[in-house]
């Protein structure tokens, strides 16, 4: 593709988009420079990625095609301040900031060639989900670019309406640990009946992996693959019945509103 991209910060996402861009092919390490304040961190990124690593965020930004904005969005105010000289409209700025929106990206940086997305932590291994929304300095030129960065990490989805990203972000942004927190109960169970910690894990581990794996082959509807693994009478319909008395819809619900409520505060 032969961008000049800047990804300012190198912690965990920032360093999982280079990751995604560079071994999917979609950019050479020496199109890459990574912005880290932190020199273990850049000296860590430079080895594992072959992609250069600075402190200096000025000229780095300024000799960008492309600048990915991947640091703690309490930090974006200073950010701004230094970025803001060098974003002239001559890169597209993609932002992953939580709760920073288009208008207060537009003003931080007065400059309106900008696309806010929402990704999730499984960008890391490439099978990650990304939610995202063009301002109106966007061109098509620049969709097609933000589209090819974002599928390198997983799944994208463009959006027209920005509220849907709270919404969103409380689904593929907050869900792995829902996942997570499943698998943790699950294992103690496990454990609990006489299974060795390691297995236990492994069991449930693959479990996840595989019902997902044969929910996207199928194309099935979660229900209808429940209805298939649950024999009447059996162990699963065991298993579903004593889960019943504890709501999980209703939980569910409660837990999806309860994170779009606080990523509102957050904007």
């Amino acid at each position: 593709m032969g961008v000049a991209t800047a990804i300012i910060g190198g912690g965990a996402m920032g360093a999982a988009i280079a990751r995604g861009l560079i071994q999917r092919g979609l950019l050479d390490p020496g199109d890459v420079t990574i912005v880290e304040i932190v020199a273990e961190r850049r000296a860590a990124l430079t080895a594992e990625l072959g992609a250069a690593a600075s402190a200096d965020l000025g000229n780095t930004a300024a000799a960008a095609e492309l600048i990915v904005l991947a640091v703690k969005p309490q930090n974006f105010a200073d950010l701004a301040a230094d970025l803001r000289p060098r974003v002239d409209g001559s890169a597209l700025v993609l932002s992953i900031m939580a709760g920073v929106t288009l208008k207060a990206l537009r003003e931080g940086l007065r400059n309106d060639r900008i696309v806010r997305v929402m990704p999730n932590i499984a960008a890391q291994v490439g099978r990650g989900a990304s939610v995202w929304i063009a301002d109106r300095g966007v061109t098509a030129a620049d969709r097609s670019l933000a589209r090819r960065v974002l599928e390198a990490l997983g799944a994208a989805i463009e959006i027209e309406r920005e509220q849907l990203i709270d919404a969103a972000t409380a689904v593929h942004g907050s869900g792995p640990a829902y996942v997570y927190l499943l698998a943790e109960a699950w294992i103690d169970a496990a454990a609990a009946h006489g299974l060795e910690r390691p297995t236990a894990e492994l069991l449930v581990r693959e479990t996840i992996a595989g019902a997902a794996a044969l929910w996207e082959a199928t194309g099935q509807t979660p229900a209808e693959l429940r209805a298939a693994v649950t024999s009447p009478g059996g162990t699963t319909a065991a298993a579903l019945q004593a889960l019943a008395e504890f709501d999980i819809p209703q939980a569910m619900q409660k837990a999806i509103t309860a994170a779009v409520r606080r990523a509102e505060e957050l904007a």
